[in-house]
């Protein structure tokens, strides 16, 4: 049996609102007609699926019914169908193409209050009767005899059962009417709505909530507004009391799991959560922080029949994660998956971003024995590494004829800085000196910065100590390699060891030493 469809997005369309007879539904499933009767009424029903509890955050467990393998294949097919057939509401962001848990957090950002409300037995409360009337009506309108086999196929127990392909979308079908609703009563009292499955939301930038929405007691306890409610129970669903929530801007609002008083983020003992797992790997090994993961860490119950989920696997779907909710080019995103490809370069094979790029540049540079080759290639590499952090440089490195050193400059803040780079031996007092009177005849506002590969004699920090105007700053090659592989923001290491020289009077603070005393771990 072919596990999808052969025909196209149209022809599926015009075919299911054709369908009369389960013949019908066999042909445009492609399977054939006594294969599908086998399955639906031959096969016993504990061989149709595998049931297991997996428990709830909140408390509880959820029943999932996975399906064997040819029901699950038909139900698959469905589910195809279906997506070429069902054109999602705005308000709705679950199991629906190009939307997510983030898309539907974006819709809450920054508002006076949120309301969090779920519904109680989402997928059990959708029965035979419902999906099979869903399919015979507006706007689907299938003949009884197509509805009611379709109906076979998805349903299991007399419900939609959690765990088959075809449920999330017959779901989304079955809501269609109560999200128009909802998305205008939400509308009438100047709110915004949104649904991901049974997780239902509100939102407003109103100075008060309304409450035909929700309304809080004088102990505070919050509970669903008349309207709402009596809307809700009107299309056959009902509210789980203890998972209604109000929010103020003054406290941590979530949507879906993401925090939205700002912008869409995780939580941060969510980050914390996946630091610690590399931790763990990086100190213990693999198979110590897999066992520590699947014995502490892992309580979700899975389908008895799989095996447990890789430890690699997971820590990397965890940071991809990050780094949709926060965007791709975020620090902490990168930062963690440097992490994670220092410890399994298999797991990330391509470079992260531009930053990857510049320390292999690096590495290629520390290896040279080319004088020439090297000093172009430190040229191109410290003009790209203030280009990927967004720091204008003025004017652009050139590289002295005949010498190692390479003059330039750049803008940060107020302060425009002007650098001087050796790359193959250690810089001496005469250099540094050098740069001193340079910065000195260029006016206020403006700093040297010594960047040396391979340090400096051991004279030149006492130097530049005496230095009446406490001026210039040492950089050495450990302080870039900080910088490449996305410990500290290049801005930001400057900025630690200007600030490290006016308190402290010493020209040099390494990176490590600075993240401390930033704070920027």
């Amino acid at each position: 049996m072919s596990f999808v469809l052969s025909k196209g997005a149209d022809e599926l369309t015009e075919r299911f609102f054709a369908l009369s007879t389960p013949r019908d539904v066999a042909s445009l499933l492609e399977i054939d007609y006594a294969r599908l009767v086998y399955h639906l009424y031959k096969v016993p029903p504990h061989e149709k699926y595998v049931t297991f509890q997996v428990p709830k955050r909140s408390g509880g467990s959820r029943t999932i019914s996975a399906p064997a393998t040819a029901l699950k294949i038909i139900q698959q097919k469905v589910n195809q169908v279906l997506q070429c057939v069902y054109e999602p509401k705005a308000s709705v962001h679950g199991f629906v193409r190009r939307r997510s848990i983030l898309t539907n957090a974006s819709k809450h950002v920054r508002r006076s209050y949120v309301l969090n409300l779920d519904l109680k037995d989402f997928f059990p409360s959708i029965n035979f009767g419902r999906v099979r009337g869903m399919f015979m009506a507006v706007p689907y309108g299938l003949h009884a005899d197509a509805a009611t086999i379709l109906a076979q196929i998805c349903c299991f127990n007399n419900e939609l059962p959690q765990g088959a392909p075809s449920s999330p979308i017959i779901s989304n079908m079955i809501c269609a009417r109560m999200d128009s609703q909802l998305r205008r009563l939400a509308q009438k009292w100047r709110c915004y709505y949104t649904r991901y499955a049974d997780d239902m939301t509100f939102s407003t930038a109103m100075p008060s909530f309304p409450a035909s929405l929700a309304t809080v007691d004088p102990l505070g306890q919050v509970h669903c507004g008349r309207e709402l409610a009596d809307t809700i129970i009107a299309n056959g669903f009902s509210i789980n009391p203890n998972k209604v929530r109000l929010r103020t801007r003054y406290r941590r609002q979530e949507v879906t799991g993401l925090t939205v008083n700002e912008k869409p983020n995780v939580d941060r003992r969510y980050v914390r959560r996946v630091r610690a797992m590399l931790h763990d790997w990086a100190t213990h090994g693999f198979e110590a922080a897999q066992n520590h993961f699947l014995q502490d860490c892992d309580v979700k119950h899975r389908d008895p029949q799989r095996d447990p989920p890789s430890f690699g696997s997971v820590v990397k779907g965890r940071i991809e994660f990050l780094g949709m909710v926060r965007g791709r080019d975020d620090v902490i995103y990168r930062r963690l998956l440097r992490e994670l490809k220092a410890l399994a370069p298999d797991l990330v094979t391509a470079p992260i971003d531009e930053l990857d790029v510049l320390l292999e540049m690096y590495r290629d540079l520390a290896a040279s024995e080319d004088r020439q080759r090297s000093g172009y290639l430190l040229e191109e590499l410290l003009n790209r590494t203030l280009t990927f952090f967004r720091i204008q440089a003025k004017p652009s490195f050139k590289r002295n004829q005949g010498a190692e050193q390479i003059d330039g400059g750049f803008v940060l803040g107020d302060w425009r800085y002007i650098v001087e780079c050796r790359w193959r031996d250690p810089a001496s007092a005469r250099d540094v000196d050098g740069l001193a009177k340079q910065v000195s005849r260029s006016g206020k506002q403006t700093m040297g910065l010594f960047l040396s590969i391979k340090g400096w004699s051991d004279n030149v920090p006492h130097i530049l100590q005496q230095n009446r105007e406490k001026d210039v700053l040492l950089m050495d090659g450990a302080d870039l390699l900080c910088v490449l592989e996305g410990h500290i923001d290049l801005g930001t290491l400057v900025q630690a060891k200007a600030d490290h020289l006016s308190f402290h009077a010493e020209p040099f603070c390494p990176a490590a030493q600075c993240l401390t005393e930033q704070g920027a771990s």
